[in-house]
């Protein structure tokens, strides 16, 4: 392994222990899921930008005029890097609630900074607690506080998008929230998924497409929704994203 590479695995720990700690309190003395998702927007973009800064990466938002930062909505994003969840947080103004692995809530103080601040956990083995998991985010969150999802449900090794799952489908319509897709474009350059976590100099975009209306939707719209978002997700740059679907 690099010298590089454990240099920033050092620091991103330092970080999380410096930040998650303080702010995990925090989350514990809040009550509610929105009021923890305001304080963990808070702590993410920090975080964020604090690793970004020092691993020289650069965000750019695209398409945020497309959306209303007074509206909730169910964002779902192509996942081809460990380095997309930092860049979303960087890139999106509103709280979020990211949809995470039941995994993840074991890494020491990262993982128990997600659980006292709101994050929905899911085990993916267990279709029941996912369901009670999503259920509840649907009843908790109010205002403008959205739910982040990466629909494919792992990183995309080879960077092409995978067949969506349709968890996060069924949330925006038991929510009737709209679905913001969010193309990644960058991070898998930055941190190559598979490798040992370097993260490497470059920029990353994050592009939020126009929101898709699910209001009076049923179940019966779910294939329906997902090929728009996966038409969203793959249409190529340039492109007029407003092109009916």
């Amino acid at each position: 392994m690099r010298s590089t590479t454990v240099f920033q695995w050092v620091f991103a720990g330092a970080v999380t222990l410096s930040l998650g700690v303080p702010f995990m309190v925090a989350g514990c003395l809040q009550t509610g899921m929105t009021r923890k998702g305001r304080v963990f927007r808070t702590l993410s973009k920090i975080y964020s930008r604090i690793l970004f800064g020092a691993f020289r990466v650069r965000v750019v938002p695209r398409g945020l005029e497309r959306i209303d930062p007074r509206q909730a909505y169910v964002f779902m994003a192509n996942h081809a890097s460990i380095a997309d969840p930092l860049a979303v947080a960087t890139a999106i103004p509103h709280p979020l609630h990211f949809v995470f692995k039941r995994e993840f809530a074991r890494i020491p103080v990262f993982g128990w900074a997600l659980l006292s601040l709101g994050q929905i956990m899911v085990d993916r083995e267990d279709r029941e607690q996912a369901k009670a998991a999503l259920a509840g985010a649907a009843s908790g969150l109010t205002g403008n506080s959205s739910v982040i999802i990466f629909p494919e449900g792992w990183v995309s090794r080879d960077g092409t998008l995978q067949p969506l799952k349709k968890g996060g489908f069924h949330l925006a319509l038991r929510m009737g929230l709209p679905i913001v897709p969010l193309r990644i474009e960058g991070a898998r350059e930055v941190c190559p998924p598979g490798g040992s976590g370097h993260f490497h100099p470059g920029v990353v975009s994050v592009e939020a497409f126009p929101p898709i209306p699910v209001r009076g939707g049923t179940e019966a719209d779910i294939p329906a929704l997902m090929e728009s978002v996966t038409r969203f997700l793959t249409i190529p740059r340039g492109k007029p994203a407003g092109l009916p679907l």
